[in-house]
């Protein structure tokens, strides 16, 4: 960085002991690190220091803004700052050992300054951390895996089948029913709608005791499609009722006649 006369640090830093970072600025450069690093001066006092102010005064601040940003300066300034961390340890670690040891302080503060200690020296709390991890299987899968199981242990077909949960769903295929579209659900409502008004003409055109026969048989009808319902849903055959007495139950489902 050119300021038009050679710059006079205040600081001297020889090349002995740089490191890399070091040996690549300049002397200015390198007297504005150690103000920074090792007196802990600001940037505008720091480049001061380094001589930049000599020349030009008043620019003082925007110089210093300048080389604290600069990245060959900040490699430098990490690089100093850890030769200082690793030079003041020992300074740090009998600091906290008076702390430790000093009566006068409070518990608290002398607890934090053991535990320092401890963590500094690789005796560091042992942290436990557990994890639990739950598989999820269905039915399906879990008779599976108990057919398979029988298998393994010579356990018949027949007796390993009475094991499982859901043994529908072991050989069942499955087929996916596409959604109806639009016009597919409208046909299906205009053919019950001519349905049902077809069913009124012909009710319509009965006597009366046309019409009765046809409400016993539509009761009758009805009972039969309920029991093998019900049956099916037993796994049991249906059984064969007379549809006697079925007149109260099945009313409220009944057709409204007109």
């Amino acid at each position: 960085m050119s300021t038009g006369r050679p710059l006079v640090p205040m600081i001297v830093v020889p090349d002995e002991g740089c490191g890399p970072a070091m040996l690549s600025l300049s002397p200015a450069q390198r007297a504005f690190v150690v103000a920074k690093v090792h007196f802990g001066c600001k940037n505008a006092e720091a480049a001061r220091r380094a001589g930049y102010s000599k020349n030009k005064p008043g620019d003082a601040k925007v110089t210093a803004y300048r080389l604290a940003h600069s990245d060959e300066v900040q490699a430098a300034i990490i690089e100093e700052s850890r030769k200082v961390i690793s030079s003041e340890g020992p300074r740090s670690i009998r600091t906290l050992v008076e702390i430790r040891d000093d009566r006068a302080k409070e518990p608290k503060d002398r607890i934090k300054a053991a535990i320092e200690l401890l963590n500094r020296g690789g005796l560091n709390a042992v942290s436990e951390h557990h994890l639990t991890v739950e598989h999820q299987m269905t039915d399906a899968e879990k008779d599976r895996r108990i057919l398979a199981l029988c298998n393994e242990l010579g356990v018949p077909e027949t007796a390993a089948r009475k094991m499982l949960i859901a043994p529908d769903a072991i050989d069942a295929e499955f087929t996916e029913v596409p959604p109806k579209t639009p016009e597919e659900i409208e046909r299906a409502e205009r053919y019950a709608r001519t349905n049902e008004v077809e069913k009124q003409r012909i009710r319509r055109a009965m006597s009366p005791d046309e019409l009765a026969e046809h409400k016993q048989e539509t009761l009758a009808e009805r009972s039969e499609r309920m029991k093998a319902r019900y049956a099916e849903a037993q796994g049991a055959p249906a059984p064969v009722l007379s549809s006697e007495g079925l007149e109260d139950v099945l009313a409220p489902e009944t057709e409204n006649i007109p």
